[in-house]
């Protein structure tokens, strides 16, 4: 199956250094999810394109300010832009309103990036990340979702599975946004993370903090010197 593109038009963010990765699901019908993780980059030489590399288990929508599209793991490699704004994938019975899905890239009044996605791909960029989502459903019907993020030259930045509830839906959120969290006894991203949102500060902070990993590598968000901080939520 091919990806299905509907165009639109919108206006399009401010590029930003921050860098917001997200997964949310929920029960169908209901916009607050029951499951929520993100993590936060900070990207000194903008944010990378994503190419979603593998889908499987599932139909998923990939959404910008530039329009849809719809796709299945035949249409891969599709090519997400989120430079100038957010961009979105979703899956299920996704509710209308996605500002709590989707809260970290939208903070500020921050605007979806302008760039269409671009499913079957001819190549990847050279730049841009791996995303790989799989979708597994057990013997007992408990739905689990899978998401492995990798920079250009391989290294894992996001490894992590969210439950999907029967007959509910995921939002995986990625954005520019310079809103770096201000993180208190720090998660390293495999715990249960903390109870409440941490306050956003404008800008990247100067003192790295005890969350910070410190990486080397070439393109995408492996460059010298990004920061990382991973959080993860149960709501």
């Amino acid at each position: 199956m091919l990806g299905v593109v509907i165009t639109g038009t919108a206006s399009p963010a401010r590029a930003q250094d921050g860098f917001w990765v997200s997964i949310a699901s929920g029960v169908a019908g209901a916009s607050a999810p029951t499951s929520y993780q993100d993590w936060w980059f900070e990207t000194p030489h903008g944010p990378p394109p994503v190419a979603v590399t593998q889908l499987s288990g599932v139909t998923a929508q990939a959404t910008t300010g530039g329009g849809s599209s719809f796709f299945t793991g035949a249409a891969v490699p599709v090519i997400l832009t989120a430079t100038d704004g957010y961009a979105y994938l979703t899956a299920g019975a996704t509710p209308s309103e996605l500002s709590q899905a989707l809260k970290q890239q939208m903070a500020g009044g921050q605007g979806l990036a302008s760039t269409t996605p671009v499913p079957s791909a001819a190549s990847v960029p050279a730049s841009a990340d791996r995303l790989a989502i799989n979708q597994t459903t057990s013997a007992t019907g408990v739905t689990t979702l899978a998401l492995s993020l990798t920079s250009p030259s391989g290294t894992s930045l996001v490894n992590s599975s969210v439950s999907v509830p029967d007959g509910g839906w995921w939002v995986l959120g990625l954005g520019a946004n310079p809103n770096a969290p201000v993180t208190v006894n720090p998660a390293s991203g495999s715990g249960s993370g903390s109870t409440s949102t941490p306050v956003p500060v404008p800008g990247a902070a100067s003192t790295p903090e005890p969350a910070t990993v410190l990486l080397a590598g070439v393109g995408g968000l492996s460059v010298i010197g990004w920061r990382r901080i991973n959080r993860r939520r149960s709501q």
